[in-house]
């Protein structure tokens, strides 16, 4: 009796069967049970919560019947595991209007891992065709799922308002499998401009082991499809990927720091692993292939058609900038393979490797590029290689013959004509027949037929029959030149020269005037892309006008506050604690010693103001630096960098972290009323006030206030260019007033003046920002001036100069400049330049050229004293701002107890002036 009940117990504990549901545009909600001979209505019924009705393992068949296959169905949300596909002979259609605000036609959870689209039509979506949905957190080990194990198969997404698929971080094991993407970029207004849209057709943030093969992605507004942000062990292999408004296929791209798995790719590799195989990539605006922070790529086999026809190369290493931010990583590629593609251009670029001065230095490839056994037309494509240094390419491209004296890749490459048909498939008598190479990676081709040896180059194995509509790509000699197959996408082109009429001609003894004028044409069309691309415009204007400058009156004696803050991260990376140590350990060394030689107008050496980050809070790290402001070298400052925040998530966040530096660390002094700690404030992510324009890295809007009320008393953010979170003032000293109904309520506010009385919510004390007139990229376009000091931007007496001609000041108090750079002084790339002769430059040309004590006075200050002296010349004090140092807010003891000093005379009547040091 016993083994009986534990058997039925058992029977009961089985799930139970999975059910088949249907639903049919004639069906009903309100009557219909699912069966086939009674259908619901609609799919989100079926899937509704509330309802009860799918579970997982169910199977929902849509009637798709032609005239009534259509189902006008936004964010049909698969929240268990489910298959959803049409019934057998038909083609069920879903589609979710482009103007239904944020919208996905159809999304699935992560608890739905498992799922399957299949045989479906699906268009629309304000945002997204086909969303794999993810509960990211970096850095949060147990709870980082995504959408998972997904199929999706024979299926047709089109006229989506952005990207067709979008794969979101942790969505892992994604199968797009005979599938066709086309039109995306429906919610674009016509004419929209490329740079201004995003609608790619698979666009994957850190979704590995991705599987895209044996479809078709056509008529995409940007990118074909890219993996990228880490993703690991992705496959993109017999796809054809046909005329988009960016490029082709990027293996890796550009990913903001936050959607990276650190642990396992500290380095931020944008993708690693990927193979791209047997593809065909034909006309593209920008790369045909490109590889963007890419480690351990293989590309082999692709035919690559018509690329780069505004920009970049049929195959293209790029640069990964990580939305600038700070703690990116930024890596060029590293070992890649680029075997077996066919490459056929009409001129242009076969293969480019880029370098940028940005950002202290960049390049898109770490020693060789990895290329060999491809076969390249003949017809003036050009190899660059962009890298500095002795054997390297000029950035004016060179031959295949240059290419391969200069990086050591392709000895085994051809060059030729190569006769195509028009799918791309090679002539019996190309010469792309069996001049490959084997690689162990590719066991077959475009079209599934084995590889044996010798293996051919490109996408095909098998060759084609000579046909009409095949044209070779280059010119043709002499009077054979001619115009062929008026049907083939790939034209000849006869010489100007041979074909126009003799009044014609005399058109082209105006060629260099008109190529002048184009050329003319063509730098100001850059020079407007530059300034959007780089978020110029909201700031620029302002700049021109340079309404903050004031006149100083002939013999005044004027004095440089030279303040240096530090985004001071000692844990940038996730390195490890032994090189957190090693960081903070440099500056305890190499500070003093560095700031030894050097005094100001008052006798005080320079001092360095360490805002340091909440989130990498270490007690032995916060006592080396108290040490160091002992010494009077420092002074510390709050730093956070924090994402979809909550206003209580925020006000505890910062009290319990200016307590805990106050009371364990006597770091930060107190108000002496109401003992709370006071403090500066800079903002990771340049995102103060929730003002990046993607809602990332804040998520509260009202921060402002919050700021003030927790016992901030000024912000050091600014300036944030080229970042999209610069405000529209620039160069000021200035009231910001908080908004909780608005973000970025600090874009604009009230300038501090002598007289004034402080308002608003927080004072904004800003760098100097403009353009280097002089540091122009391509000797035409100016470079962006933000204060940064780095490695790849050291403090040029040049740069001095211009931070003081700046001006930055208190109105009403021009003599009084306020010169205020920023770094991020624990990343080792620039410590020899922070610490080293040219910093030590810096200091002892300041002190020579502002410092002879008759028109210059120089002093060095702390964000804390800034703001002090910025507060006395509000209270309308002159003379030598050095004496007010501590105006307002005292300096923190540092564990070091004594008598506080009185007050200067001066200081107590400014004071009673200002009624008790409002703040």
């Amino acid at each position: 009796m016993l083994t009986g009940l534990a058997c039925l117990a058992g029977l009961l504990a089985q799930p139970a069967a999975a059910a088949e549901w249907f639903v049919s545009t004639s069906g009903s909600d309100t009557t219909g049970d699912g069966r086939l001979q009674s259908p619901f209505r609609t799919i989100k019924h079926l899937l509704a919560q509330n309802e009860g009705i799918a579970r997982a393992g169910d199977t929902i068949v849509l009637r798709g019947p032609a005239g009534e296959n259509t189902y006008e169905e936004c964010d049909v949300r698969l929240r268990v595991p489910l298959t959803l596909q049409s019934y057998p002979g038909e083609r069920a259609h879903v589609h979710c209007d482009i103007h239904t605000p944020d919208s996905v036609a159809i999304q699935i959870d992560p608890a739905a891992s498992g799922s399957t689209l299949r045989n479906l039509e699906i268009s629309g979506g304000a945002v997204y065709g086909v969303m794999m949905q993810t509960n990211w957190s970096q850095g949060d080990v147990t709870g980082n799922t995504g959408a998972s194990n997904i199929l999706l198969e024979d299926l047709l997404i089109r006229d989506t308002g952005r990207d067709g698929i979008k794969i979101t971080p942790q969505s892992n094991n994604v199968t797009v499998r005979r599938t066709e993407i086309r039109n995306t970029g429906a919610i674009y207004p016509p004419g929209t401009p490329t740079e201004d849209m995003n609608a790619d057709g698979i666009d994957n943030v850190n979704g590995s082991s991705m599987l895209v093969e044996d479809s078709w992605i056509h008529d995409i507004a940007t990118t074909g499809l890219y993996f990228k942000g880490g993703a690991a062990d992705v496959v993109i292999q017999r796809n054809r990927i046909e005329n988009t408004g960016v490029a082709g296929i990027l293996v890796g791209f550009d990913t903001s720091p936050e959607y990276f798995d650190i642990g396992r790719n500290p380095r931020y590799y944008e993708s690693v692993r990927g193979i791209v195989r047997n593809n065909v990539v034909r006309n593209t605006a920008y790369a045909g292939i490109g590889l963007y922070a890419s480690k351990d790529a293989l590309v082999a086999n692709n035919t690559i058609i018509d690329a780069g026809r505004t920009g970049h190369a049929a195959l293209y290493f790029g640069i990964s900038f990580q939305d600038w931010g700070s703690h990116a990583g930024r890596p060029p590629s590293v070992n890649p393979r680029l075997l077996n593609n066919l490459v056929r251009m009409q001129g242009g670029t076969c293969i480019e490797i880029r370098q940028s001065e940005e950002l202290g230095g960049l390049q898109g490839l770490d020693g060789s590029p990895g290329s060999n056994w491809n076969g390249f037309e003949d017809a003036g494509c050009r190899f660059v290689d962009n890298r500095a240094g002795t054997g390297f390419l000029p950035a004016a491209a060179g031959s295949l013959a240059q290419w391969r004296k200069a990086t050591g890749s392709d000895t085994d490459s051809v060059q030729a004509v190569f006769p195509l048909d028009d799918d791309g498939k090679p002539l019996a008598e190309s010469p792309a027949v069996g001049a490959g190479t084997i690689v162990a990676d590719i066991g077959d081709d475009i079209e599934g037929v084995k590889r044996t040896p010798p293996y051919s180059i490109g996408a095909f194995q098998s060759v084609a029959p000579a046909a009409a509509g095949v044209v070779p790509m280059t010119l043709l000699p002499g009077g054979a030149r001619r115009a062929t197959a008026a049907g083939s996408a790939l034209l000849a082109m006869a010489p100007f020269s041979e074909v126009l009429p003799t009044r014609q001609r005399r058109w082209l003894s105006m060629a260099p005037w008109l190529a002048t004028l184009a050329l003319m044409l063509a730098a100001i069309t850059y020079g407007a892309l530059l300034i959007r691309k780089r978020n110029v415009t909201g700031w620029l204007w302002a700049y021109l006008r340079q309404d903050w400058r004031e006149p100083v009156a002939a013999g005044t004696t004027r004095h440089l506050l030279f303040c240096f803050v530090d985004h001071f991260e000692p844990g940038w990376q996730s390195p490890g604690l032994a090189v957190e140590r090693a960081r903070v350990a440099r500056w305890s060394r190499d500070l003093p010693t560095l700031c030894a030689g050097h005094r100001d107008a008052d006798g005080r050496p320079p001092v360095h103001t360490f805002f340091y980050p909440e989130e990498e809070y270490r007690p032995e790290h916060i006592d080396a630096l108290v040490d160091l402001c002992r010494q009077g070298l420092g002074e510390i400052e709050i730093h956070l960098h924090h994402d979809n925040e909550t206003e209580a998530g925020l006000r505890g966040t910062l009290s319990g972290f200016t307590e805990l530096l106050a009371r364990r660390h006597d770091a930060l002094p107190r108000d002496p009323f109401s003992g709370q700690p006071r403090w500066a404030f800079i903002h990771g992510n340049w995102a103060l006030d929730n003002s990046h324009p993607s809602g990332r890295h804040c998520g509260v809007s009202n921060e402002l206030v919050i700021l003030r009320e927790q016992g901030c008393y000024a912000d050091f953010t600014l300036p944030a260019a080229p970042d999209p979170c610069q405000t529209r003032t620039i160069n000021s000293i200035y009231y910001a007033t908080g908004d909780p109904a608005r973000s970025k309520s600090h874009d604009t506010g009230v300038r501090v003046r002598t007289g004034g009385v402080g308002e608003g919510d927080l004072m904004i004390i800003q760098g100097p920002l403009g353009l280097r007139w002089k540091d122009r990229k391509f000797g035409i376009f100016p470079r962006i001036e933000n204060a940064d000091v780095r490695a790849g931007a050291p403090p040029t007496r040049e740069r001095i100069d211009g931070w003081v001609k700046t001006g930055i000041h208190v109105a009403g108090r021009p003599e009084w400049i306020i010169v205020k750079v920023h770094t991020h002084g624990a990343e080792e790339v620039d410590m020899d330049t922070l610490l080293g002769s040219a910093m030590d430059e810096a200091y002892a040309y300041m002190e020579s050229r502002y410092n002879d004590g008759e028109h210059w006075k120089l002093h060095y200050v702390s964000a804390r004293e800034t703001y002090n002296i910025i507060k006395a010349a509000e209270c309308g004090l002159s003379g030598d701002p050095g004496g007010y140092r501590d105006f307002d807010i005292p300096r923190p003891a540092y564990g070091v107890h004594h008598v506080q000093e009185a007050r200067t005379p001066v200081d107590a009547a400014g004071t009673e002036e200002c009624n008790a040091f409002a703040s």
